[in-house]
């Protein structure tokens, strides 16, 4: 709860956690995770048979799910843009972009990224004086948030079908319950923090003042910072945020429009990938399986890798009827067209961020 104190407390903190070689190390000790992740999931399926299906996959449908994947990620980015602009419209375009990237970039690279992200682009927004940090925070997290709801609107389209039919097998009962009560917990997070305010205010003021008299005891150098008239007035500069993006309908419909554009593009791959291989997928196994390979992402290794490939290779077993080397391949395929490709195209945006600085 800390990311509401004030900017220079959070300048002291966010370089601490993002030290350059802290970051390095756990960038390498994530991804040596990942990879052994899968290739325990490659080697349990059969290497040589996984090989061999994406040694015959169609070169052509590999391009077309490749761009699938960047209009998902232009789609994603049009929802973080329609936001900011909201809040700071002389905000370029393609600042908007190179923010939304790099911020791609650094949730896909470290584990548990999606917990850190928001708070940590919103200083980098705040450190140039462009946009003060509890108003990027709040466009950054109502952006991101919005991008994930397709994953529940879709999901429980193609649940519905799926259950109409009688086709969901015994196995797949877990992962719709972890489904429904991850959707259950962000709904009830979403509406405690933004129609129960008074509550986040108490327990931020809570946090932060104990904070506060704890750090007193050692330095008296955040006690401006955490006291509490100006922890409320971050406060209430984030909740006026929120409230500027809630009021104007067209952009909200624009950015949830956006958002489900960019789910689609994102399943296509799974769909095209199929193709490549020789397989149909009926679409609403599709969406199952990219709404269930969320749930991979509790895995800890940057981006859920070898969590979400599992996952949804086991939708595609045993909703598509695939076998499981086919199933791994087009998993394979898939993350190949969005999260591999959202990691070259943001680290190309991060590099010149770092480099040339905001």
């Amino acid at each position: 709860m800390i990311i509401f104190s004030p900017l220079d407390f959070f300048k002291t903190q966010l370089i601490t956690q993002y030290n350059i070689s802290v970051v390095k190390r756990r960038i390498v000790l994530g991804f040596g995770f990942a990879l052994l992740l899968l290739a325990v999931l490659v080697y349990t399926v059969g290497s040589q048979n996984v090989v061999g299906e994406l040694t015959q996959a169609d070169r052509q449908l590999l391009a077309v799910a490749l761009c699938s994947g960047l209009v998902a990620l232009a789609f994603r980015g049009l929802v973080w843009g329609t936001f900011i602009s909201l809040i700071d419209e002389s905000m370029s375009r393609s600042r908007i972009a190179a923010i939304f990237l790099t911020a791609m970039f650094v949730k896909y690279v470290t584990p548990y990224g999606q917990l850190a992200t928001e708070p940590f682009v919103a200083y980098l927004i705040a450190r140039d004086g462009e946009m003060a940090f509890e108003n990027g925070l709040a466009g950054i997290l109502s952006a991101d948030l919005l991008n994930y709801v397709p994953y529940y609107t879709f999901g429980f389209l193609a649940l519905g079908l799926v259950l109409t039919g009688d086709a969901l097998g015994t196995g797949m009962y877990s992962r719709l319950v972890a489904f429904g009560g991850l959707f259950v917990t962000l709904v009830a997070l979403v509406f405690v923090a933004v129609r129960r305010p008074a509550v986040v205010y108490t327990v931020v003021l809570g946090v932060t003042g104990g904070l506060r008299r704890l750090l007193g005891r050692i330095t008296n150098r955040f006690d401006a910072q955490l006291a509490r008239e100006a922890v409320t007035a971050r406060l209430d500069g984030f909740y006026t945020s929120l409230e500027t993006i809630s009021t104007d309908r067209p952009a909200l419909l624009t950015a949830i429009v956006s958002a489900h554009l960019g789910m689609v593009f994102l399943m296509i791959p799974v769909y095209v990938g199929g193709l490549a291989l020789g397989h149909t997928i009926s679409i609403p196994v599709v969406v199952l399986a990219v709404a269930f390979g969320k749930l991979g992402s509790v895995v800890p290794a940057p981006g859920g890798t070898g969590g979400v490939e599992a996952m949804v290779a086991a939708t595609l077993a045993t909703l598509g009827g695939l076998e499981w080397a086919v199933a791994v391949s087009v998993a394979l395929i898939y993350r190949l067209c969005t999260y591999w490709l959202t990691i070259a195209v943001g680290g190309l945006s991060a590099a010149g961020w770092f480099v040339r600085g905001p």
